[in-house]
């Protein structure tokens, strides 16, 4: 068996009581800082085995945030346990998932995160067997990025399975400070992904012993058998077979260019496995500016993350800043992350399965995301394409 690669204070721990579920006595360590509270009955059942859990997103959130953001006995509940202090006031946060809810108090703003089934979530998590599991993989990683960086994430990251107050698991933890940016702003963009690239070469200073995903049996990275970029071809592959079960297949045209273009994933096997975020993007970035620098506060949102190749977390800003039209921001990032870390011809590979999970995604989902294309490839092609010029521009 590999040696273990968590992260000090990452351990899972369950505390429970017989009788009623919130009656749970706090972990005394307080590197921990995790309490999943929970009944012994439900703890034997799965998400989808939980009649409780089969609560539409929409009606958790509408339970938790009362209209005009009134506060709810719910989230007075969460507050109570949770030693929050007076809930003064409630928002759901913005975000495809639309899981998060800002709590703010009189002390401090604080979020809290539902733990829904991962049927409704696309990349990594999206195989994990529970919604409490996909928050303890979340936990695991934010407590790594604490524990190996100079990098701030959600800490602590405490899970609550009790389901009495809110109908699924959910996890509570700090807003961080500083401001998530959003694309139609106006900002020197250069410079934001100047810092984004530094942000992402320390996330990736760190190696792993392996690559591999977080496994809910052990709460550790699980080595694959594979290296990252085998991973990634294998992904592509079962992107498409997962296209094919929505009401809109891949057409021929799409799957074409695609396997065109997967050769790039035959580079030169990855050599250092490092902590990757797997969705990279300012969207899951607090972000500060002082004196006209730029700088990452804080890094969320850990539910793509896994241990891999630190260049699959260069596309996934790369392609959105194209797409929100600040390629400036592409630029940068590559030229700054570049100085110092690797970047080879794997990142076409990368790109590939980053828009197709979006794709895959969104069409599952049914989220209304790409305007008039009708197929993969009118979507992705001109994205690719953009991809394609920011690298020259960045490398040449």
């Amino acid at each position: 068996m590999p040696a273990r690669s968590q992260p000090p204070g990452c351990e899972d721990r369950l505390l429970c009581r017989s009788g009623h579920a919130g009656d749970v006595r706090r972990c005394s360590d307080v590197r921990a800082q995790v309490v999943l509270r929970c009944c012994p009955l439900r703890r034997s059942l799965s998400d989808s085995e939980t009649p409780m859990c089969a609560a539409r997103e929409e009606d958790v959130l509408q339970d938790l945030v009362g209209s005009d953001g009134a506060i709810t006995e719910a989230a007075n509940g969460v507050a109570a346990r949770f030693g929050l202090g007076r809930v003064t006031h409630l928002s759901a946060l913005p975000g495809a998932g639309g899981r998060n809810v800002l709590i703010e108090t009189e002390e401090e703003p604080w979020v809290l995160r539902l733990g829904l089934s991962p049927a409704t979530l696309g990349g990594v998590s999206s195989g994990l067997p529970t919604g409490l599991d996909v928050l303890r993989s979340e936990r695991f990683f934010a407590a790594a990025v604490r524990e190996k960086t100079a990098l701030r994430s959600p800490w602590p990251y405490e899970i609550d399975d009790a389901r009495d107050l809110i109908p699924v698991p959910y996890a509570i933890m700090p807003h961080l400070a500083g401001t998530t940016l959003g694309w139609a702003e106006d900002h020197d963009w250069g410079a934001v992904g100047t810092a984004l690239a530094e942000a992402a070469l320390e996330l990736h200073r760190q190696s792993w012993p392996a690559a591999g995903n977080w496994d809910p049996a052990t709460n550790d990275i699980l080595p694959s058998e594979n290296d990252p970029a085998t991973r990634c071809r294998a992904l592509v592959l079962d992107l498409i077979d997962r296209t094919a079960m929505t009401s809109e297949p891949l057409d021929s045209s799409s799957t074409e260019w695609l396997s065109e273009r997967l050769v790039h994933l035959y580079a030169e096997p990855v050599k250092d496995a490092c902590l990757v975020h797997g969705d990279f993007v300012i969207g899951n970035l607090r972000m500060a500016e002082v004196h006209r620098t730029w700088s990452v506060t804080g890094i969320f949102d850990f539910e793509n993350a896994r241990i891999g190749d630190p260049e699959e977390d260069l596309v996934v800003h790369m392609w959105w800043a194209c797409y929100g039209r600040r390629p400036e921001a592409a630029v940068s990032f590559l030229r700054r992350y570049q100085r110092d870390g690797p970047v080879s011809t794997r990142i076409y590979g990368y790109v590939l399965a980053s828009l197709l999970g979006n794709w895959e995604y969104g069409r599952r989902m049914n989220f209304l995301w790409y305007g008039d294309a009708r197929t993969f490839l009118d979507w992705a092609g001109p994205l690719y394409d953009d991809f394609d010029r920011v690298v020259a521009a960045a490398v040449g």
